[in-house]
């Protein structure tokens, strides 16, 4: 199996340097649901070097209209098992490490944090408490791309050392059923994530203090100037 020939059509567009920093790059995808079935995807097969999946959920019934690295023969399988599985059926040449752990596990997430580098995150998550504990392992050097989705509209951002989410989402509240989401707007939003965190590796991200806004119901898409700067007191 020949990374020339699996990576060849977007070395083309990319180029060969581009392509380098892919392969030398590791990637930590934070909940492996809708948006992290289709960052993961996308990046494996843009030839990453390493991938970190975090998640502590299993698979279940309502995840199959969204989530599409799984099939119903996955029901009841962590996530992060049943995914590595089904990435591994596409090439072996990027490295799969799984944690089966809460992203609200401050001390687990010391132990990753220790055992591990990565050059960014992926926030595929989907209720503030987790993103506000998961953005504390931003560093000067370690950049996360937020994603968000609801009904038929999602976002996404970019966050670096001294900016927070939490000057995004002040006031709100996270849902206390399961939140009503389209399986289309899944696929666009983590599109649009994936290409964001590849800018961020090529050190040309474009959403650092912007926020691309995308709604199906009329083909909708904002670009939004955002200050999520983190008040000096």
């Amino acid at each position: 199996m020949s990374s020339n020939d699996i990576f060849s059509r977007h070395a083309l567009f990319l180029g060969e340097e581009k392509l380098r920093l892919l392969r030398n790059s590791t990637i930590l995808v934070a909940g492996v649901g809708g948006l992290g079935s289709v960052v993961c995807d996308i990046l494996y097969r843009s030839g990453i070097g390493k991938l970190i999946l975090v998640d502590n959920n299993k698979v279940d019934l309502p995840d199959l209209n969204r989530q599409s690295l799984f099939t119903a023969l996955d029901i009841g399988k962590y996530k992060v098992i049943a995914a590595a599985e089904r990435l591994s059926e596409i090439h072996t040449l990027t490295e799969l490490v799984t944690f089966q752990i809460d992203i609200t596990d401050q001390k687990a997430l010391s132990v990753l944090k220790d055992e591990h580098r990565f050059a960014g995150i992926a926030d595929c998550l989907d209720n503030y408490h987790s993103r506000f504990a998961l953005e504390k392992m931003v560093e000067r050097d370690v950049f996360l791309v937020h994603g968000g989705v609801r009904n038929d509209f999602g976002q996404v951002t970019t966050i670096n050392k001294g900016r927070s989410l939490q000057t995004l989402y002040k006031g709100e509240k996270d849902f206390a059923e399961s939140i009503p989401v389209m399986p289309q707007i899944v696929k666009i939003i983590g599109s649009i994530m994936t290409q964001e965190i590849m800018n961020n590796i090529f050190w040309e991200p474009l959403l650092v203090d912007k926020l691309v806004i995308f709604e199906l119901s009329d083909f909708s898409l904002f670009k939004l100037d955002i200050d999520l700067r983190i008040e000096v007191k």
